[in-house]
């Protein structure tokens, strides 16, 4: 597993969805109170990092739904 080393913000991102389950990015930015542009850039990092999935959802306000990854839950779990 590669070792990470994330901002608080990328921390709290990825604590959230960890306890609230997939969600839209708009979601994500109300339960963390960031910035909605800020909450999407934190977002695209942390899928680029492969600790978070983002996809196209129909259902969504937003029209995409992001959830972490396995690697994301054993990060937060090694953390804790």
């Amino acid at each position: 597993m590669k070792r990470y080393e994330l901002e608080d913000k990328e921390k709290k991102v990825l604590h959230t969805l960890a306890q609230r389950g997939a969600m839209s990015p708009s979601q994500v930015s109300a339960e963390t109170w960031l910035m909605p542009g800020e909450a999407l850039s934190v977002l695209k990092d942390l899928t680029s990092e492969g600790l978070v999935l983002m996809r196209n959802d129909t259902n969504s306000p937003d029209g995409m739904l992001v959830a972490i990854t396995t690697e994301a839950r054993t990060f937060i779990n090694r953390a804790s």
